[in-house]
């Protein structure tokens, strides 16, 4: 039995190319939503945040804590809401995905053992029972060495904190600033 020539230089470039691509940490995030209703035109706007709904029954942990508290934590530090008990506006968010991912396969193999989270969030006006805005955010560790340990642990917060940049460029699409830029006129009767 004869066994195929081994290409030293391919093998040796390979080798470069796993020591080079894990010093390489890649948070990748993708963010949809759909924005099918104005914004309230004064701030902050009053949401009461539900607990989120945990989808992916991971029993590990308890993702749909982790997400909740990221959520509030991420709401209060913007100036476009204020969460409050009784809100007009309602926040329901799930955690539609969740693979906790291996540092060491990353490592050993860039693009395998990727780390992601994935939420989605509603935001309900309570009065009109209509749906003011749907966001999805989709955060991934694909690439890095053992540097990215723990990336389980920050992933879901990086999802929130992507779609919380969209729910606060819808909070503040509807203020009057936005509606009306500095310099333009608008003629209303």
């Amino acid at each position: 039995m004869s066994r195929a020539p081994v290409n030293i230089g391919f093998n040796w470039r390979l080798l470069r190319l796993g020591l080079v691509i894990p010093l390489i940490a890649c948070v990748q995030v993708s963010v949809v939503s759909d924005l099918p209703a104005r914004a309230p035109s004064t701030l902050p706007i009053d949401v009461q945040v539900e607990e989120c709904v945990d989808r992916t029954e991971t029993r590990s942990r308890d993702l749909a804590l982790d997400a909740t508290e990221a959520f509030r934590k991420a709401l209060r530090a913007s100036k476009e809401f204020a969460i409050k008990n009784e809100a007009r506006f309602r926040l329901a968010c799930d955690v539609s995905g969740f693979v906790e991912g291996s540092a060491v396969e990353r490592w050993i193999m860039p693009g395998s053992g990727a780390t992601v989270g994935q939420v989605s969030v509603m935001l309900t006006d309570t009065s009109t029972e209509e749906i003011m805005i749907i966001a999805r955010g989709n955060a991934t560790v694909s690439a890095g060495g053992l540097y990215t340990i723990g990336a389980d642990t920050y992933i879901l917060a990086s999802a929130v904190d992507d779609v919380v940049r969209q729910l606060r460029a819808w909070a503040a699409s509807g203020t009057p600033d936005s509606i009306n830029p500095p310099g333009n006129t608008i003629e209303r009767r």
